[in-house]
């Protein structure tokens, strides 16, 4: 079980995302790299595009949008206990760059639930 946001999670969360054979289709069209930037944690980008989804956490990918929350946030958006839209409205959540990029993978960004919740399950909070 790997502990949330450590090196560990982030490499099981690289793998859960590059092992689903669909998300390649599914953002060809909508590509998006989301930075994650959580307190207390080191930065990762979420990069999901027409070659599958993956993790890049050495620096070279910039995102094309940034997700900016506590912690505390982080985890109860990972538990799903916390929905972004509720966490945007609420000030819990910050966005930077081009938001306008999430709305074109809306619904794909939606599916990766279902991706992740084997890493959620195997994840210690």
């Amino acid at each position: 079980m790997a502990r949330f946001l450590s090196d560990d999670w982030i490499r099981a969360f690289d793998a859960a995302l590059r092992a689903d054979p669909t998300l390649g289709a599914r953002f060809a069209a909508s590509p998006i790299a989301i930075a994650q930037e959580v307190a207390s944690a080191p930065p990762y980008v979420v990069v999901l595009d027409g070659h599958g989804g993956r993790i890049v956490s050495d620096g070279s990918q910039a995102g094309d949008v940034t997700f900016v929350c506590s912690r505390a946030t982080a985890v109860e958006l990972a538990r799903g206990e916390l929905n972004a839209q509720r966490a945007l409205t609420s000030g819990r959540l910050k966005l930077r760059g081009d938001v306008d990029r999430l709305g074109g993978a809306g619904s794909a960004l939606a599916a990766l639930g279902d991706v992740l919740a084997g890493l959620r399950a195997d994840t210690e909070f």
